[in-house]
């Protein structure tokens, strides 16, 4: 019987270390925004966090529905020190426009700044970025304000920023019909280009930088994210034809080594949603939407990379390990806080099914997940 406990226990081992996959012991779930909380637009999704080192700010988006809603706005919470949230209200709305996705930048000046993704109702929906800024750390924000055209260019999705020094660089697409957003191969759905802009104004001006999709040689990609990585980036992005992208880059988005770590990955089968890459304590991660094709329900994942390979060496899976059902969710964004005697890792995402709708925060034991 010991030996049959010691080969059960060994074979166990066997799959941990081959599949690479953890689901955290310690676990909290706090609902930040309820869903019925508001009796009407009681759509919420899609949160983006900024965290400004006592509160995090977390925009996200209250309509009706996943997209095609008019009047939907993007909205604020504020989560202080002790990890409670406050409702803060609508940051950003115009009659008739959607806010459809928010994405938050800090500038070198201490000034914020959230880019949305504003739409309209039917298709083609875009109609060009547009920002609200704040130079107070939130409390108040200005008009929402038309980003324009970019060296010839009028994006209409930000996936995320970075800013050092003075130079903020930011990731944003490409569409079709918005001017000089033409893209010359065949993409399906909106797929257009995800391309790098650079300010060195805080903003006031914006200039291109490069395409990753034509570095990616024309692969038709959408949401994307990266990160600072020695003296270039790591990037990751994800495809709409069902393939994950980790690429590693010069300092000028130059693609030095790429791997698709959709077929390199069983417990990949898919792209990443929404997709956010992030460096802490030496380690380099990956998190999003897991879809793990083609029967399973998504899942909340946190995937551990090597910075030289861009080889995928732990996942992490966060939620959704019964595999129950999940209309829709897993935008999903980190932050870290001591509490009591350990480092939680907080995750600010979204979820809807039977038991939770509305935006949710979920803490982690930093040491057992990382």
């Amino acid at each position: 019987m010991f030996k049959k406990h010691l080969a059960i226990i060994f074979l166990s081992t066997i799959s941990f270390i081959a599949n690479a996959q953890l689901v955290p012991s310690y676990k909290k779930v706090h609902v930040l925004q309820d869903s019925a909380s508001f009796s009407d637009r009681s759509y919420l999704a899609f949160p983006a966090l900024i965290d400004l080192g006592i509160d995090i700010l977390v925009s996200y988006k209250r309509g009706k529905t996943h997209a095609q809603d008019p009047d939907a706005s993007l909205d604020m919470i504020r989560i202080g020190k002790t990890g409670e949230a406050t409702s803060c209200g609508s940051i950003a709305a115009v009659d008739g426009e959607i806010m459809q996705m928010g994405e938050w930048v800090r500038f070198s000046d201490g000034t914020i700044a959230n880019y949305i993704d504003v739409q309209k109702k039917g298709s083609p929906s875009r109609v060009g970025l547009k920002a609200v800024r704040s130079t107070d750390g939130g409390k108040t924000f200005g008009a929402v304000k038309r980003v324009g055209v970019i060296d010839g260019v009028e994006y209409g999705y930000a996936f995320e920023a970075i800013t050092k020094g003075k130079t903020t660089w930011m990731l944003v697409m490409t569409f079709n019909n918005l001017e000089g957003g033409k893209y010359p191969f065949k993409r399906p759905r909106l797929a257009g280009s995800v391309d790098v802009i650079r300010s060195e104004d805080n903003g006031s001006s914006w200039h291109f930088v490069r395409s990753i999709t034509r570095e990616l040689n024309n692969a038709p990609i959408n949401e994307s994210s990266f990160a600072i990585c020695s003296d270039g980036f790591i990037v990751a992005a994800r495809g709409y034809d069902k393939k994950q992208w980790l690429m590693r880059t010069d300092s000028e988005f130059k693609i030095k080594h790429k791997v698709n770590v959709t077929k390199k990955n069983e417990f990949i089968t898919s792209y990443v949603g929404r997709p956010r890459v992030f460096q802490r304590d030496s380690g380099w991660y990956l998190l999003g939407r897991n879809f793990v094709a083609p029967k399973t329900p998504m899942r909340l994942s946190m995937f551990k990379f090597d910075p030289e390979t861009l080889t995928v060496t732990k996942h992490v899976l966060l939620d959704n390990d019964t595999g129950e059902k999940v209309a829709d969710g897993y935008y999903a964004m980190p932050y870290w806080r001591k509490a009591e005697d350990k480092t939680e890792f907080n995750v600010v995402t979204y979820k809807r099914n039977a038991e939770i709708k509305g935006i949710i925060r979920l803490a982690f034991d930093w040491n057992e997940v990382r």
